[in-house]
Parts: structure tokens; C-alpha cells; sequence
């Protein structure tokens, strides 16, 4: 082999060596690049995906109260409904909170632990059990 044979092929080599080189960096950061979207993927999903209403869905009842004296509302794909009637179909769901307004008084509830705890009107602490409604 001459000296310009074997230049090509070392040539040939070292680019080939720098082309797996390369082509093992791509995968590794690719690999690296899904591993972390597939990690992340609950908290994509909540940040891209609006909240689910249907966690919110059903009727409320005022818990640790007497029957007589207990608080209630639905929550409907509708709308609010008391004492079995529409009173608002414009209604805030945040994920979190739960707003609406009725007449002048405007009702505030936070989401903890599949219960709502009333935040307006402050007349008291109270915290409000739901039973799912059967939607169609």
C-alpha cells in the first residue's frame, strides 16, 4: 500500500470513528430528551389540558351541620342548580376554586380533598361532601 492508500483509509477511519461518535451523542441526548418528557408528561399534560370539570360535578351537601339547617348546591355541565333549579349557568372552575355569582352575593369554594370549604360568604368554616350525579 502506498502513502496516499493508506492516508485515505486512515482518513476514512477517523471519519467514520467521528460519525459513530456523533450519531452516539444524538441518541444519548435524544434518549435523555424523551426519558424527560416522559417523566414530566402529568405535569405537561395538566399545564396544556384546561381542568376537568367533571371532578366538580354533582350535589353538594353542607357537612358537620344540622339537617335542617344544611347548605346545598349542584354543580352541571349547565350550570348551578338550588333546590333543583338553574340559578346560574355562568360559573368559574379553575381547577381549584369554584366562583359564581348570585344576585349580589358571590360564592367562592377551594377544592381540598374532593370537598369544597366555602371561602364566600364567610359567614362560618364549612365544608361541603359531593354525591356524583348521574350525567347522560
Amino acid at each position: 500500500m502506498d502513502k496516499v492508500q493508506s492516508s485515505k483509509v486512515s482518513t476514512y477511519h477517523l471519519m467514520t470513528k467521528h460519525s459513530q461518535t456523533i450519531i452516539l451523542i444524538l441518541l444519548l441526548v435524544g434518549g435523555l430528551a424523551l426519558t424527560g418528557l416522559f417523566v414530566s408528561k402529568t405535569a405537561l399534560s395538566s399545564w396544556l389540558m384546561p381542568p376537568s370539570s367533571v371532578a366538580i360535578y354533582g350535589y353538594w351537601k353542607e357537612h358537620d351541620v344540622a339537617q335542617y339547617a344544611a347548605d346545598s348546591f349542584e354543580v352541571r355541565p349547565l350550570g348551578i342548580y338550588r333546590d333543583g333549579r338553574l340559578v346560574t349557568t355562568q360559573y368559574c372552575w379553575d381547577g381549584q376554586i369554584l366562583s359564581y355569582q348570585l344576585g349580589e352575593q358571590h360564592y367562592s369554594y377551594l377544592y381540598h380533598k374532593n370537598n369544597f370549604i366555602r371561602q364566600q360568604p364567610a359567614h362560618y368554616i364549612s365544608t361541603f361532601v359531593r354525591t356524583p350525579l348521574l350525567l347522560d
